[in-house]
C-alpha cells in the first residue's frame, strides 16, 4: 500500500522492467485495468490519459503530490 493508497502501475526505476501493484483493497476490482496498463506501457502502445499518475513518475509530480497530501481521506476500504 502506498501512503497515498493508489496503485503503482507503470515502468520502473529499473529498464524495462514494469510494476502493476499496491492495489491495497481494491486489487481484485482494479486487476484487470491495472493489467490493461501495464501492459500497454510493456508493449508501447497508447497509454490511456490517466495512467501516467499512477505510476512511479507520480512522486516527481509537485502538483499531483500536493492534491494528494490535501485530501481529508485515501479512500481505504
Amino acid at each position: 500500500m502506498t501512503a497515498e493508497n493508489w496503485p503503482l502501475i507503470g515502468p520502473s526505476r529499473t529498464a524495462g522492467s514494469f510494476v502493476a501493484g499496491a492495489m491495497s483493497g481494491f486489487g481484485t476490482m482494479a486487476a484487470c485495468a491495472a493489467g490493461s496498463i501495464c501492459a500497454a506501457w510493456v508493449a508501447d502502445a497508447e497509454i490511456p490519459s490517466y495512467a501516467p499518475p499512477l505510476g512511479l513518475a507520480r512522486y516527481e509530480d509537485p502538483a499531483i503530490m500536493a492534491e494528494l497530501a490535501s485530501l481529508k481521506t485515501r479512500g481505504v476500504l
